[in-house]
This record gives structure tokens, sequence and C-alpha cells, in this order.
């Protein structure tokens, strides 16, 4: 079950990456910024939720 937490943050991770990438262009709207936000705050949870569960920071 870790590493599904594990494997969720770092997709989530990218996936705000990528949505950081987006909202950088001059036309972007403002929902890439929340998207962003959302996606890191997400990851960080779920990076948190692996550690909580037993993984090794070393690991992690």
């Amino acid at each position: 079950m870790t590493w599904l937490f594990l494997t969720a943050a770092i997709l989530t991770e990218v996936g705000a990456t990528l949505s950081l990438r987006m909202a950088s262009r001059p036309a972007a709207s403002r929902r890439w910024y929340v998207l962003v936000a959302s996606g890191y705050v997400c990851a960080f949870a779920l990076l948190g939720a692996a550690l909580d569960r037993g993984m090794p920071l070393g690991l992690a």
C-alpha cells in the first residue's frame, strides 16, 4: 500500500509540474494555477501518507 501512495504522489507531482508549464504561458487562465497548487498539496499529502504507513524516508 505504501508503494501505491508513493506512485500516486509521483504522478500527482508530475501533473502539477506540467500544469506549471501551462500556467507560465502568456494567455494562461487562472485554472492552471489552481491545478498547480492543488497538485502539489495533494502530492505532499500522499507522500506523507506513504511515510506514515512505514516507508523509510531514505527510500521515499
